[in-house]
């Protein structure tokens, strides 16, 4: 007789959320596309050249997708990696007469490396700033090359030794382009697998908000950095094969309008999907081949077609065909997709067999607030306030318009530069701790101006939430070991039973940016609780909602609170809401404390009266 748990349908059959596979539709048709180009490789060898130009745009376009497409840092220098794996391949077949064996684990571990130091800036500066320190990183590294000519062989360059592997030489042409694709095939393979996994959505967390991203728990320096060294290696594979394509290694050839061109062929293809760094390799390469009278007018093709792409389609081509083929679906089923919940409404959420386990009966959260100030130049935000919150409680924080609220919330969760003070969570202190090592020990928030992420859907949102409790590797993730889908599969059924919780299902698949404000603040909460903290800081979490919708949510909020036996604290405007929910009272005026008490004291209190509250 089978368990009646077992029996129930679960959140994510009803919303018909699809679970991570081992591999996907697109996986058989990229399989399809590059068999077709192994097969017929030998019959147009004439066009073996660019064929193999276009494979290694491509795989330099998939390394540029995880540093620019997922990560957002905008790199104008990613050709130093190609030019690391060249002249790597050129050294290592001449002087140490080594094959691919040797050539491409050598070149990637060089590039990671090397990507690693490149990325330090990406700590300290953004988007216009950290193109231009990369774009001098391009031009400094050409110079590098030049004049280390042991190594490049200097202006003149330096050839390229025998295509080998494991002691067996290759003809190049068509064999090339055959080794090409395997080494394309996996490049994409390791890339898709960081898009459906957890480093791909850190990297997209943080790419869209990096403040959001920290209050989950996720290491941002440590995500950029990585991204620089992962994307630097898969780059280095594609010199590698650059240098057996040209045989010859030269250091010019390397250089920042390089760059600019593998940059530009992301975007016009499309800078978040493969398939985008495909289009992108293959417009720039298979254009000048296929229009040879019109090759003085690359640069005015290339501009013109960026510039009309970003005013009809951002997301480039492959995102200008996803747009058409959502339209034509949506035309075709006569309604939107995501919407429909099966009629059986299965276990309740909380006692289903994955929220379930998260139950606990000793109650956590106890906050300590001892002198915490903040200071901005002579205007003192927290001025030396102090309180305890005992674990499991529910306590409101309120007090007019600049009273130092939301700057007390972020001292506490270390958001705020120059506070002073000292916390202490659950009898650790956290007052040293870095911002995601301060969510890692217990804290969880909300945002007053919401921070989500745009181009992330609400059931990734929640995934976000849970990413701390995923058990796998990167490497393991890089090749999608079983154990890697085991956990993102479990983490995808406690995502979709916390969003039934909160009555955010039917949404799962919506854009967060396409959503109402309330149901907007509803994934903001998500998100928080999915960190399964100790205690829930709530900034203004019904702000701008009608009354009985902020009630009903923050109804939600406390039994799942209940459920794990989490603490909150809450700032809000609505006293009604607060005085209901809250089991206790803190009023700030001026950033210092003038009430705490239960709601009937506080609201009571001639002091808070006069400051806050009104006649």
């Amino acid at each position: 007789m089978s368990d009646p748990i077992e029996k129930s349908t679960t959140a994510l059959e009803r919303a018909k959320i699809p679970l991570p596979k081992f591999l996907k539709k697109n996986h058989y048709f990229g399989f399809l596309g590059i068999l077709l180009v192994y097969l017929l490789a030998g019959t147009y060898s004439e066009y073996s050249q660019t064929i193999m130009n276009t494979i290694i745009f491509a795989i330099i376009g998939a390394s540029l997708i995880v540093v620019f497409g997922m990560a957002g840092q905008l790199t104008l220098g990613h050709t130093i990696f190609v030019a690391a794996g060249v002249f790597l391949s050129a050294n290592i077949t001449t002087v140490w007469t080594r094959g691919l064996e040797t050539e491409l684990p050598i070149a990637f571990g060089v590039a990671f490396l090397l990507g690693l130091i490149v990325g330090f800036p990406s700590l300290r500066v953004n988007e216009l700033y950290l193109a231009l320190a990369t774009f001098a990183v391009a031009f400094v590294g050409v110079q590098v090359l030049f004049e280390w000519k042991q190594f490049s062989g200097g202006g003149s360059g330096k050839p390229v030794g025998k295509l080998e592997l494991f002691g067996y030489e290759f003809s190049r042409g068509p064999t090339l382009v055959r080794i090409a694709l395997v080494l394309m095939l996996i490049t994409f393979w390791i890339v898709g697998n960081y898009q459906d996994g957890r480093t791909g959505r850190s990297w997209n967390a943080l790419r869209t908000s990096e403040t959001a991203a920290r209050a989950a728990g996720l290491p941002v320096a440590w995500l950029k950095i990585l991204c620089f060294g992962i994307g630097g290696g898969l780059a280095a594979i594609g010199g590698v094969l650059y240098a057996h394509t040209l045989r010859y290694a030269i250091p010019e050839n390397y250089g920042v309008s390089l760059s600019i061109i593998v940059v530009l062929a992301l975007i016009i293809g499309g800078k978040h999907r493969l398939m985008g760094a495909v289009l992108g390799a293959a417009f720039v390469k298979w254009l000048p081949e296929l229009s040879r009278d019109v090759q003085e007018y690359e640069g005015l093709i290339y501009g013109g077609t960026l510039i009309i792409l970003t005013l009809i389609a951002p997301d480039g081509l492959v995102g200008m065909f996803e747009w058409l083929g959502e339209r034509v679906k949506n035309l075709k089923n006569g309604s939107e997709d995501g919407k429909t919940l099966s009629a059986d409404e299965g276990t309740a959420p909380l006692e289903s067999q994955y929220l379930a386990p998260l139950a606990s009966s000793e109650a956590k959260g106890s906050l300590i607030v001892r002198d915490a100030a903040v200071a901005f130049g002579g205007v003192k935000a927290v001025d030396g306030v102090s309180f305890e919150i005992p674990a499991g409680g529910v306590t409101g924080l309120i007090g007019s318009n600049g009273a130092g609220k939301t700057t007390l919330f972020n001292a506490i969760t270390g958001h705020v530069k120059g506070a002073t003070g000292q916390f202490i969570l659950d009898g650790e202190e956290i007052s040293q701790k870095p911002i995601h090592n301060r969510a890692l020990s217990g804290l969880g928030r909300t945002f007053q101006n919401l921070n989500l992420h745009d181009d992330l859907n609400v059931l990734e949102h929640a995934l976000l939430g849970l990413d701390r409790n995923m058990k796998y590797g990167r490497i393991a993730e890089s090749f999608r070991m079983p154990w890697v889908l085991r956990e993102e599969k479990n983490a995808h059924y406690v995502a979709a039973e916390l969003l039934d919780h909160m009555d955010l299902l039917e949404y799962w698949n919506e854009k967060v940016e396409d959503l109402p404000y309330g149901l907007q603040k509803r994934v903001d909460v998500v998100r928080a609780l999915a960190t399964n903290p100790s205690i829930l800081l709530l900034d203004e979490p019904a702000a701008g909602l009608p009354t009985a919708e902020a009630l009903e949510m923050m109804e939600k909020v406390q039994e799942y609170a209940n459920h794990i036996s989490a603490g909150v604290l809450i700032i809000e405007h609505n006293v009604e809401l607060v005085a209901g929910v809250s089991d206790r009272i803190i009023v700030l005026d001026a950033g210092k404390t003038i009430a705490d008490g239960t709601p009937e004291e506080v609201t009571r209190n001639e002091q808070v009266i006069a400051a806050y509250l009104g006649t």
